[in-house]
């Protein structure tokens, strides 16, 4: 007598579901931090001059300066980009446990971007980059580009949808491998 095949069990097949999920996440990860290493390459490793900047609320930030209590996320946005539109409510979350400093990117003038934040219900701080000269001196090319700064350093830099998961993964990945 031949034993039954099991193969196709529903626990087998879950099991194999599970397996190639978890394969497909390492291998995905593993893509998505090569991919921000390589472009990491190209970011220079001090920021640029340090400046007080003005938010559309008047109120002034300095990215070194804050960078020395904690990691700095800079967001670098627009008004005007489909995935800024998935990465924003991302990065709101955040402003809650990190100093947020977001940088809207040839946006439109402070009470259009005071206008949208509102009706988004965004409250991380807005610079506007209304000629784009900022942005500029980071260096950045797309949006959204976010930076992680750390004792005056830019230490990570990561463009394109993002998650929370991946935000605290990479801020894990700099305290525990830097």
């Amino acid at each position: 007598m031949t034993k039954p095949n099991n193969q196709n069990s529903p626990t087998n097949r879950w099991l194999r579901r599970l397996i190639g999920f978890c394969l497909y996440s390492v291998l995905l990860f593993a893509l998505v931090l090569a991919l921000d290493l390589y472009r990491n390459r190209l970011v220079p490793e001090s920021l640029p001059v340090q400046q007080l900047l003005m938010d559309i609320q008047g109120k002034g930030h300095n990215v070194q300066s804050l960078s020395y209590e904690g990691p700095v996320l800079v967001y670098f946005w627009a008004t005007w980009c489909p995935v800024c539109q998935l990465t924003s409510p991302v990065i709101d979350g955040f402003n809650d446990n990190y100093p947020v400093v977001s940088i809207a990117l040839r946006s439109g003038d402070n009470k259009k971007l005071h206008h949208y934040m509102t009706a988004k219900d965004y409250h991380f701080p807005v610079i506007n980059d209304q000629d784009g000269l900022l942005t500029e001196q980071w260096q950045v090319g797309v949006t959204p580009t976010i930076a992680l700064v750390v004792n005056g350093q830019i230490v990570w830099v990561t463009s394109g949808v993002t998650t929370s998961l991946g935000l605290k993964a990479r801020i894990w990945f700099y305290k525990h491998f830097n």
